[in-house]
């Protein structure tokens, strides 16, 4: 089982191996975000991740 994190106003997704690394990545947010449970597997976050394109100061 995989997690799918979809932005709302983007629509980019992202999958996650496991709903921790989803809620972290910003599963939290559900103004910004939709999760989704997928019937497939995945491995760590091979999509990369939200937070990874945010430019941090």
């Amino acid at each position: 089982m995989a997690w799918l994190l979809r932005e709302r106003a983007s629509g980019r997704e992202w999958r996650f191996g496991d709903s921790d690394l989803a809620w972290e990545a910003g599963g939290y947010d559900t103004t910004r975000f939709e999760l989704h449970v997928l019937d497939e597997d995945v491995t760590g976050a091979p999509d990369g991740s939200p937070l990874a394109s945010v430019s941090r100061c």
